[in-house]
């Protein structure tokens, strides 16, 4: 199995897609962090560098966009990380929002894991 460069965060509210996602990515050979929170998604940021963040926009409930606060926070700490915003509940404000704070890809829940791959390697400039 081929080991990629630098590291990944995930970044979800929901243990079941944080812990499929992490395993995922892992099983195909990339070192994985995860948060659940906001506050633990920042501290991470602030004391690890990483190669792509992929964040949900909500990570307290119907109304949060929490999301977007992250990719602001990687944006300003880590410019040259390359952030993956997930929802299910995104509308064109919100989408340009995420792109305006510096969103690199602007993702649909539910996503097949391959095409995420997929999308992650091609902002890595790598192909799949």
């Amino acid at each position: 199995m081929e080991m990629r460069t630098g590291r990944l965060l995930i970044v979800d509210d929901e243990g079941a897609i944080r812990f499929a996602l992490s395993e995922y990515f892992r099983e195909n050979g990339w070192t994985v962090d995860a948060a659940a929170e906001k506050e633990e998604a920042e501290a991470l940021i602030a004391c690890t560098e990483y190669a792509v963040v992929i964040a949900d926009l909500r990570l307290t409930g119907i109304y949060g966009v929490e999301g977007l606060d992250i990719i602001q926070w990687s944006r300003h700490l880590r410019p040259d990380t390359r952030i993956v915003l997930l929802t299910g509940n995104g509308t064109p404000e919100i989408e340009a929002e995420a792109r305006r704070r510096g969103a690199d890809a602007f993702l649909h829940k539910p996503l097949p894991l391959p095409q995420l791959e997929a999308v992650v390697e091609s902002l890595l400039g790598k192909a799949s």
